[in-house]
């Protein structure tokens, strides 16, 4: 097995499986190359992006061992070998020494099928410096025998650059202990500020901080019972108090909510599956009395016959908020805005997320075409319109006849149609708007609109196509494409 990465117009060698060294291929060989020394070669291309959250996710599942968990350092390289720093200092009391807990995380990798070496020192330099000594078993050392442990070590422990490492070589330097024999005042002139800041880092003359690794826990909270709970006021009250908890932690945090599952699980006798409700909320808050009310309405299809023994409760997608004032001459609309999305998360409740949708308006001037559905909350794009539009759209535009005003070109305004066994005579006419047919789309006619209103007070929305005969006479039809509800 090797890992191949894109070089241009070349593939080449990034590692190679033990059983690939074995028969001669190294990195930095070509694809081709490799596949010449051995024909049933797997090649995996190389993800450095993909690597580096594998191991943030092994090292979050390492904060059981020590709080502090570092990702190696944040200036390596994507090819740099993958290491964790544990900062394991007043750790090792809870584990029954130092030797027990580097035996329990090396046994724990050893579960995983995770090859590591393992070393244990008073600064994080020496530590992943000692790890090229850790081949068979993990190595530790004290302050005390610290100094005398980096003697031997390679110059390539001291996480240099390739010059300087050059450099060391070409002055038959292969040791820490030749470096650190040098005079001190000496070596950044000849090799660089680099090099006595890492031996500084490797004997702990200057610390060396870590950036550990954020561990954000998930909001969730549970509830067990002996008996199934069948009453749906039960329910209620059960996630009520699961949700005071839940809110409690958003709290904490300064996050606010943007779905919440409900989970839950029938007595094992019954054999009945588990259920799982999911509730999707428009913004992103902490609101303790809308998410209860939210929750009813969840609960109140659930079939309780035969009662549930778990509840749970989880916010899977969560978000920072911010507690701000509202302008004093802002804070209708913001009451406003936030009265419409609580009325968008009861309806998603009450008729479920796929029934109700927002629309989005489009870059399209044929109305039919000018918006689409949208599930999620998206901000606007495309072309609003100026004018009022129909509340009711028709999908597909009504013919309809309509009894014009006098005119030689076709053109003249309505004053009365023919709708559903009914005439409208029309008292006022506004128009017309036109709207240009695409042609892309093969909708090549020019329609003109008008908004107008009958006797009754009712207000339509109709226009009118012109088209032309094979005598080169022109005609108009009229269509009823909304209503004004």
């Amino acid at each position: 097995m090797v890992v191949l990465q894109s070089v241009g117009q070349r593939r080449l060698v990034v590692d190679a499986s033990p059983e690939a060294r074995s028969r001669g291929i190294r990195p930095g060989m070509s694809a081709a190359e490799a596949r010449a020394l051995y024909g049933n070669l797997r090649c995996l291309d190389h993800d450095p992006t993909g690597d580096r959250r594998v191991l943030e996710a092994l090292g979050r599942w390492l904060v059981r061992f020590t709080p502090v968990v570092a990702r190696g350092w944040d200036n390596e390289a994507d090819d740099a070998p993958a290491v964790l720093l544990l900062d394991l200092t007043g750790c090792e009391r809870l584990f029954g020494g130092i030797d027990r807990l580097v035996s329990l995380v090396r046994q724990t990798l050893s579960r995983f099928n995770l090859p590591a070496l393992l070393a244990v020192a008073p600064t994080p330099g020496a530590a992943w410096a000692l790890t090229m000594t850790a081949v068979q078993t993990p190595v530790i050392v004290n302050e005390h025998v610290l100094s005398t442990a980096l003697v031997s070590l390679p110059v390539e422990s001291l996480r240099l650059d390739p010059p300087t490492l050059d450099a060391l070589h070409g002055l038959g330097l292969y040791c820490v202990g030749d470096v650190l024999a040098l005079p001190r005042d000496q070596l950044t002139s000849r090799f660089g500020p680099l090099l006595l800041k890492r031996l500084d880092q490797l004997t702990g003359a200057l610390p060396e901080p870590l950036t550990h690794l954020v561990h954000d826990p998930p909001v969730t909270a549970h509830r067990l019972f002996d008996e199934p709970i069948e009453a749906l006021d039960d329910i209620w009250t059960i996630f009520e108090r699961l949700l005071d908890t839940v809110v409690a932690d958003l709290a904490r945090r300064g996050r606010g909510a943007r779905q919440l599952k409900l989970t839950c699980t029938p007595d094992r006798g019954w054999g009945r599956p588990m259920i799982v409700r999911t509730i999707s909320l428009t913004r992103p808050h902490r609101d303790f009395k809308a998410l209860k009310n939210l929750i009813r309405c969840e609960t109140e299809r659930i079939d309780c016959e035969h009662g549930f023994v778990r509840f749970q409760l989880d916010v899977p997608l969560h978000e920072p908020i911010t507690e701000e004032q509202a302008a004093l001459f802002e804070q209708r609309q913001t009451e406003e805005a936030t009265a419409f999305d609580r009325l968008l998360d009861r309806l998603r409740a009450r008729l479920g997320n796929d029934a109700v949708i927002r629309p989005t308006p489009m870059e399209s001037y044929l109305p039919e075409r000018a918006w689409r559905p949208a599930w999620e909350d998206e901000t606007p794009a495309g072309m609003v319109a100026t004018s009022p539009r129909p509340l009711t759209l028709f999908p597909t535009p009504i013919e309809v006849r309509v009894l014009c005003e006098p005119s030689d070109d076709r053109t003249g305004r309505p004053r009365q149609f023919a709708w559903q066994n009914r005439v409208h005579p029309l008292v006022h006419i506004v128009g017309p708007e036109r709207i240009g047919g695409e042609w892309w789309r093969c909708h090549r006619h020019t329609r003109d609109y008008y908004d107008v209103e009958d006797d009754a007070g009712r207000r339509f929305w109709l226009f009118r196509v012109l088209h032309m005969r094979e005598d080169e006479t022109v005609f108009a039809r009229w269509f009823l494409h909304g209503r004004f509800d």
